[in-house]
């Protein structure tokens, strides 16, 4: 690694948009040399990662079509992080003037849109920025060596890999160390990678997936493609139990937010597609309760919920109740942190599909 991360620096010093043979030749460093020689050292990355190592894939980049002037050589988890611009991992970004190369643990930088790929906003990078700060905390305080965030130069796309990297470690040019501190350092930071990836899965991370929605999905894909994601094993999401002691939770503090708005009300989940029929000043209301361990960031809603909430809309509201805490023995749960969206007009724009019904005939 040492050898091939110098070479690609020599090169880069030799930068250009166009296919000269100086960046195919640095092409093929980043995207296959490196590529093999972390792979076989994966083993020990693997093992920090933990259940998150089982579908570890490392992937190299210098642009496609025009030479990009940030190379990268990243380490992720196929299932958290599909692609480069989904999800957390691991990467070696290579600095545009070639005076160095960054170890970095980032998230990706660009979301596509219509047919492109835009920089994500500063603020959007900012909240995900804190909310992963908090999820490693204090771990590299002492370490002199590593900083917060990574600075790369002026360049546009550069300045979106500095807003989406949590920490990294900077190589200079003459001085990059040797395969044995290199890989101590990737399996550093892939112990605070497997945190983040802990935390995506339930859910915590800012705008994302429910645990809901995120088992959907994950079972929806487990059927399409059994062989492809046979590797995960059980406990993406919660258990029956676990789910039921949620949703208890979850109605017991909507029904104090209903008392507390002067709502007359009745259970009807088990009956109706909603949970609530309410009334109040003579008007009739339907109430939806959605009830997660993670953030409010996406709940999980039937055809029918939909159907029945655009209907009666303005008189509806949606309650989530979010930050549940289940006991450890996973049958019990406290807690819980309430937003209530009153009146709750659906928007077809917020609604995503998490599979397909494909009709042959």
């Amino acid at each position: 690694m040492q050898e091939t991360l110098q070479g690609i620096l020599d090169l880069q010093r030799h930068y250009s948009s166009a296919d000269t043979p100086e960046m195919r030749l640095r092409g093929k460093l980043v995207r296959d040399r490196l590529c093999s020689e972390i792979t076989r050292v994966a083993s020990n990355i693997e093992n920090a990662l933990g259940q998150y190592g089982t579908d570890l894939a490392v992937q190299g980049s210098d642009g496609a079509g025009r030479k990009a002037i940030v190379p990268w050589t990243r380490i992720f988890s196929r299932h958290m992080s599909p692609s480069a611009t989904v999800g957390w991992y691991l990467v070696f970004l290579f600095h545009p003037d070639g005076d160095g190369v960054s170890l970095c643990l980032s998230h990706g930088s660009t979301i596509p849109k219509d047919g492109n790929f835009k920089s994500r906003s500063r603020a959007e990078a900012e909240r995900l920025m804190e909310w992963a700060s908090a999820v490693v905390g204090a771990d590299f305080a002492s370490e002199m060596d590593v900083r917060r965030g990574v600075e790369l130069g002026s360049q546009r796309l550069a300045a979106a890999y500095e807003r989406t990297t949590l920490l990294s470690r900077f190589y200079p040019r003459f001085a990059i160390p040797k395969d044995d501190v290199l890989l101590d350092d990737i399996v550093a930071f892939a112990t605070m990678l497997a945190r983040l990836y802990a935390a995506q899965d339930a859910g915590l991370t800012p705008g994302a997936s429910s645990p809901a929605v995120t088992e959907v999905l994950q079972v929806s894909e487990g059927l399409a493609a059994p062989f492809k994601f046979a590797g995960r094993g059980q406990g993406w999401g919660l258990d029956h139990a676990g789910r039921i002691a949620v949703e208890h939770q979850a109605m017991k503090i909507a029904e104090t937010w209903l008392a507390e708005q002067m709502f007359a009300y009745q259970d009807v989940s088990s009956t109706d597609s909603c949970d609530f029929r309410a009334s109040r000043d003579g008007e009739q209301w339907v109430i939806e309760v959605k009830g997660t361990t993670g953030s409010a960031g996406s709940v999980l809603v039937t055809r029918n919920e939909v159907a029945l909430h655009k209907a009666c809309h303005p008189k509806n509201a949606l309650l989530i109740v979010h930050s549940i805490e289940l006991s450890a023995d996973g049958r019990s749960a406290t807690g819980g942190k309430l937003r209530a969206i009153c009146p709750w007009k659906v928007d077809d724009d917020r609604l995503h599909p998490t599979a397909y019904e494909y009709r042959l005939e």
